[in-house]
């Protein structure tokens, strides 16, 4: 399991928050910085996809575990 910044994870892919974490989300588009907020990517839960965080760019993420 290799620990990268979300920014480097593709749209589509999963990932995890904290390596020992049961939950997996899946990184979808990037909202650009505007006058409503900072700029971040919408994550949502890979089992509930109606679960949407907002995570930003330089967000340490887990990727490359097995299911």
């Amino acid at each position: 399991m290799d620990q990268v910044p979300l920014r480097a994870v593709k749209k589509g892919q999963v990932f995890k928050r904290k390596a020992n974490s049961n939950k997996v989300y899946v990184r979808h588009h990037y909202n650009p910085r505007d006058a409503f907020g900072p700029a971040t990517f919408c994550c949502s839960d890979f089992d509930d996809m109606r679960v949407i965080i907002q995570l930003k760019p330089s967000t340490l993420v887990f990727v490359g575990f097995t299911f």
